[in-house]
């Protein structure tokens, strides 16, 4: 119905905690996508809720999962990002995140889940790439050097 409404409409599957290539869930999403792909279900694209903290690090088979979509014939993208903690290690995995999407020529997007802390649903975890002040903290620049090393 989507595609008859707008032939050019993106029919994309967006989902949470599927960034970990050895994790059952993400194991059962790509079936279902090659599956999908295979049976010509009309399908454009994966996108992956991340929402990562110290009990949900960003994995570091994080690009792995995003190539292996990637090679079924669908773009990716990183929707919802936020990564709790501050300094140095909340801006590691914010430039290791950016870096792992530009790495796969699929992926098509990061939408980062909010602009400052402070509106987050998130907020005590300080998130996302500003503070309540609007300030740029140290995962915007991490963020901005991955962006312009690529």
């Amino acid at each position: 119905m989507a595609r008859e409404a707008d032939p050019n409409a993106k029919l994309c599957y967006n989902d949470y905690n599927t960034d970990n290539w050895n994790h059952a869930k993400t194991q059962a999403v790509y079936n279902m996508v090659k599956d999908f792909k295979s049976r010509g279900v009309p399908i454009d694209c994966v996108g992956f809720q991340a929402h990562f903290n110290s009990g949900n690090p960003v994995p570091n088979n994080y690009h792995t999962t995003l190539q292996n979509f990637a090679d079924l014939g669908v773009d990716v993208q990183i929707t919802e990002l936020d990564i709790a903690g501050s300094g140095s290690s909340q801006a590691e995995q914010f430039g290791g995140v950016t870096q792992a999407c530009l790495a796969v020529e699929r992926c098509t997007g990061i939408t980062v889940w909010g602009i400052p802390d402070h509106y987050s649903w998130r907020s005590s975890d300080t998130p996302l790439l500003f503070d309540r002040n609007y300030n740029k903290k140290p995962a915007y620049t991490a963020v901005l050097n991955a962006l312009n090393a690529g």
